[in-house]
């Protein structure tokens, strides 16, 4: 038999967990070259993509970090996209497909049409969406190809973004295994010489938590464990600080957490200061624009609109649907 491909250069099979149950993974993916690309409102931006592909495929983000050229993720992915009703499909299509562009293949206005058009169309609509959920290769796909969409139009270059495919590594569905990831994660800030303390980069899922008013009682990963260690978030969240700066203090790669830092944290039996949590608060909204009640920035945005967010020449589109079945264009 003819062998196209010599061994050497075969992809290694993806390792994911079994059919039929959730899985946990660790992903890691790097810019191209390894060079430090990504600034402040770059993250940010995949910060807020990452949420809505996560919420369109249902997949739950347990912790994460980006940094300058690289990104990690604790993923838990659903045994299976189940079956969602029309209505949900278009909730979830509205977070990641949104008016017609060149090159992209979907919209929402071809979901709600064909959705609606019903029979053989809306099954193929369907289809496509739902075979989107619940997988991780996928999962992945879409983050990184929709977010180099983003980062190359805002910075006016062509050409692939991220090196090579993501690697990812099947985590066990035990509290020890996925603290253990977790930690690693949310360590890498530290590893890189960026922060001392963890809660202290914006752009991790511990950041996050310390910085934002949900705080820690929502933030997925203790949710998660605490189910599993029948124990309160706020009791997890004390565990997991004493972890992280015991972990961080163990001398390797990068930097480490000093042994004051330490001392400090085990004095305080890993809690986290009143003080130290408005500060974080504080320094995690002051990185936005306005600060204030709903009605407050609603009218900022309002009165400041054409200013900050101008609106782009609309040009002309070509029509993308048809009624007749036959001359629809195809929906894959």
């Amino acid at each position: 038999m003819m062998q196209l491909i010599p061994p050497k250069s075969r992809r290694a099979p993806r390792i994911l967990g079994k059919r039929g149950e959730p899985a946990h993974y660790h992903v890691v993916s790097r810019v191209v070259d390894r060079t430090f690309r990504l600034t402040d409102a770059d993250k940010e931006a995949f910060r807020g993509l990452l949420r809505r592909v996560a919420e369109f495929c249902g997949v739950h983000v347990l912790t994460y970090a980006i940094l300058d050229n690289h990104f990690h993720l604790l993923l838990e992915v659903p045994a299976s996209p189940g079956d969602p009703d029309d209505e949900e499909l278009r909730r979830r299509g509205r977070l990641l497909y949104g008016k017609e562009r060149k090159r992209q293949p979907l919209s929402f206005f071809r979901i709600d049409r064909a959705l609606e058009a019903g029979g053989e169309i809306r099954d193929q609509m369907r289809a496509l969406l739902i075979g989107r959920m619940a997988s991780l290769p996928m999962f992945v796909k879409i983050l990184k190809q929709r977010f180099s969409i983003i980062y190359n139009r805002k910075h006016d270059r062509l050409g692939t973004l991220w090196e090579d495919r993501f690697h990812s590594v099947l985590v066990e569905d035990s509290g020890a295994a996925l603290t253990a990831v977790a930690a690693y994660i949310d360590l890498n800030p530290v590893r890189a010489g960026i922060v001392q303390d963890p809660k202290d980069y914006r752009f991790s899922g511990y950041g996050e938590a310390a910085g934002t008013q949900r705080g820690f009682a929502q933030f997925p990963l203790f949710v998660r464990l605490a189910a599993d260690y029948a124990e309160s978030t706020g009791q997890i969240a004390t565990l997991y600080r004493r972890r992280l700066f015991i972990s961080g203090s163990n001398p390797g790669k990068g930097g480490v957490v000093s042994k004051a830092a330490l001392t400090r944290v085990l004095r305080q039996d890993g809690k986290l200061p009143a003080s130290e949590s408005l500060y974080c608060r504080l320094r995690y909204m002051t990185q936005g624009a306005v600060i204030g009640s709903k009605a407050f920035i609603q009218e900022w945005i309002a009165e400041n609109k054409s200013i900050y967010f101008p609106k782009r020449p609309k040009k002309p589109k070509p029509l993308v649907f048809s009624e007749d079945a036959a001359t629809l264009c195809s929906l894959r």
